[in-house]
Parts: structure tokens; C-alpha cells; sequence
């Protein structure tokens, strides 16, 4: 089989990690596997050699032509007078020159079996592109919708489409969307995202964190719906009522870090807290912890929760709206934290002091890279 995997941009996040992994998957499996992106600033990624690798420039494609750089200067002129609507303009232009290079692409290689878009940023980017190979991986639950703009938006991207949800989360927020704006779909479903086991292993293994102690660690963007001003509240109420001693440790950067520098200060935290920005491999220090940490108010699906059992290491989350209920299924309910800064607290240190076995493989089973290829071809493959 013949399968492309499509993302927008390779820069530093869980789907654009999860977009590489799920292209090596379909390699491993024995399929031709092709990883096609468009944006190439701050890169990140690079897939195995057994991937064929392309960059789309759409941008550069259209600006080639005269006709088609000044339409696309005239567009965000448009945009400025009319908030939003670059996605209208810019689908319309990227779309012909997406099909044409794919096209392109395919007499070198030979037709598609499958097409896999991930992320509204790449839907957006070339919305008008329709086919029957194409499924449209929705990573998150922020789905806007409600205003006449928002709307007209879920109609380009969503209608006739085939769309997969990462989580039952994820599809639930599709059907309600699709049900409210009363777009139509090709299909609904869900296929969680796979997780590469074998290269999370060999990259836990590149460094020894520079910490000699035990600690705590949180993972991802520094962003409002991560909420990490909960974790530091918790932590330092673990600190004070419960004695827990191991520092924290933040690995991310993102817009709301000034707050969240802030906090660990009125929090007198700035002794305890090692705030170490992102990290290209993060896989260590989450290895080497003693507990990973997720305070999400939402997750599409919670990549960082599996990555961490990958890695051998405890978890506990808040109850997000979202994929985190289904990673935390069985046993793992009992590691999913109401948003109480004194129940999370006490949760932190009783996982931490904890002796019992945690069964790490039968955690992850389900999101094994041959079982999520297998499900593809099962829903999509006929």
C-alpha cells in the first residue's frame, strides 16, 4: 500500500512528533510510507530513512507566478479589512498548487491508497481539495464554531469530508459541531495516535539529566489550558500540608510563561521549580522522573501521558475534557485528579510513595503503531 501523511509545519509538538511517527509506522508495516509538509521554519523533525520525505513550498510555488503573488498580497489586504478570512483566499490559491504538486508526485511514485491530513492548520491551508483517499486526522477539542464566519470555516473544512478524531473526546466535539452548524461529513471516527516505543526508548537514552535527585516533572506548551498555575498551587500545598520534598521540573515555553514565571515567585517556589524551556528530546528527564504531571483543562488526546508509560513512568492527570480518558482507562482511573488543588496534591505524593508494580505494557498496548495501521486499513482500505 501507498499512504501519505500530510502536516502543515515540523516544528517542535506533539502532532507534529505524532504526524513523523505515524509516517515510520506505515514503513514498518511494509507499506510505502511518504511524509509530505509545507512550512519549513523551525523544523524539527525528519523521519527515518525509510519514509520518503517531500517539502511542498505552496508559498514559494505561488509566487513563482506573477498572478499568483499578487493575488496572494490582494488576499491578506482582504484579510485586513475582513478579520479572518484569509483561510477563504488562501485555500482557494494553495489548493490548485497542492493538487497539481501531488499530482506530480504521483507519476513518480504511482497513486495513493491513502491520504492522511493531520491539523486544522494543514486542512485550512488547501480546504477546497477534495478526494476520497483523504482523512482528516482533528487533533483538538477547541473547535470554534457559533459566529456566521466560524460556521462558514466548519463548512470548507469539515463537509463530505472523511474525519477522524484522536480521541472519543475529539469525536464527540466533531459530532457536536457537525450537528449544530448542520455540515455533513463523509465519515466520522476515531484512531488514537501511535506511539513509537522502540526510538521514545533509544531517545530516553541519549543523556543523563543534569539533576541528582529525584523529581517531578511536567511536559508541553506553556499555555493557558495547560494550566500549570494549578500544578505550582498543588505542589506547593504538597509542599507545606504533605512534607514532599522532590522539586519540580518544567520542560516547554510558550506564551504564558511570563505568568507562570510570576506565580513560582509569589508562590516562593523559584528554589524548588527548574524551568528548563523546550527541549528537542525531553524523553530523560521524563524517563528519570519519579512522576509526570498533566493539569490540562483539555487534551485532543494527551500524546505526553503515553509517551511517559512508554518511558516507565508513574502519571497522573486532571480530569480534562478530552483524550485523557482514554488513555487513563482500567487502573488507571485512579490516577485521574479532580481540579482540587488539595486532591491533586495528595495524589502527587501518595503515586511518589507508592510501591506497587505498575504494568506499563498493558498501559500502552493499545496504541501500538501496528495496531493503529491495521485500524486504517480497516476503516478506509476496501
Amino acid at each position: 500500500m501507498r499512504v501519505a501523511v500530510i502536516v502543515r509545519s515540523l516544528k517542535i509538538g506533539g502532532m507534529e512528533r505524532v504526524a513523523v511517527n505515524l509516517s515510520e509506522a506505515f514503513a514498518n508495516a511494509g507499506d510505502e510510507a511518504h511524509l509530505i509538509y509545507f512550512k519549513d521554519k523551525k523544523r524539527a523533525f525528519t523521519p527515518k530513512k525509510s519514509v520518503h520525505f517531500h517539502h511542498f513550498n505552496l508559498d514559494r510555488a505561488l509566487d513563482l507566478t506573477v498572478i499568483g503573488f499578487v493575488l496572494r498580497v490582494f488576499s491578506k489586504l482582504l484579510n485586513g479589512v475582513f478579520r479572518g478570512t484569509y483561510f477563504i483566499y488562501s485555500g482557494l490559491l494553495f489548493a490548485p498548487v497542492f493538487k497539481y504538486k501531488l499530482k506530480k508526485l504521483e507519476k513518480e511514485y504511482g497513486k495513493f491508497d491513502l491520504i492522511i491530513m493531520r491539523g486544522h492548520g494543514t486542512f485550512e491551508l488547501i480546504w477546497p481539495f477534495k478526494d476520497a483517499r483523504v482523512v482528516q486526522m482533528v487533533e483538538s477539542v477547541f473547535i470554534k464554531y457559533g459566529s456566521s464566519l466560524d460556521d462558514f470555516y466548519i463548512k470548507c473544512v469539515y463537509s463530505g469530508k472523511n474525519l477522524v478524531g484522536v480521541s472519543s473526546g475529539v469525536k464527540e466535539k466533531i459530532e457536536e459541531v457537525l450537528e449544530i452548524t448542520s455540515v455533513k461529513a463523509k465519515s466520522v471516527h476515531v484512531v488514537y495516535n501511535p506511539l513509537d516505543i522502540e526510538t521514545i526508548k533509544k531517545k530516553s537514552d541519549e543523556y543523563k539529566p543534569d539533576i541528582n535527585q529525584n523529581y517531578i516533572v511536567s511536559v508541553g506548551r506553556i499555555t493557558p489550558n495547560k494550566n500549570i498555575s494549578f500544578l505550582l498551587e498543588s505542589y506547593k500545598y504538597a509542599r507545606v500540608n504533605h512534607h514532599l520534598a522532590l522539586p519540580l521540573v518544567l520542560v516547554g515555553d510558550g506564551h504564558d510563561m511570563p505568568n507562570i514565571r510570576l506565580k513560582i515567585k509569589e508562590l516562593d517556589l523559584e528554589p524548588y521549580v527548574i524551568t528548563l524551556g523546550l527541549l528537542d528530546n525531553p524523553y530523560p528527564w521524563i524517563k528519570k522522573a519519579s512522576l509526570l504531571t498533566s493539569t490540562s483543562f483539555a487534551e485532543g488526546f494527551g500524546m505526553v501521558l503515553v509517551e511517559a508509560l512508554g518511558c516507565e513512568t508513574k502519571i497522573i492527570s486532571t480530569k480534562s475534557k478530552g483524550g485523557v480518558s482514554d488513555i487513563m482507562t482500567g487502573e488507571l482511573e485512579n490516577y485521574l485528579v479532580n481540579f482540587t488543588t488539595e486532591e491533586f496534591a495528595q495524589k502527587m505524593v501518595e503515586t511518589i510513595d507508592e510501591t506497587k508494580e505498575w504494568n506499563f505494557d498493558k498501559y500502552i498496548q493499545k496504541f501500538q503503531p501496528a495496531t493503529i495501521v491495521k485500524q486504517y486499513k480497516e476503516l478506509y482500505i476496501h
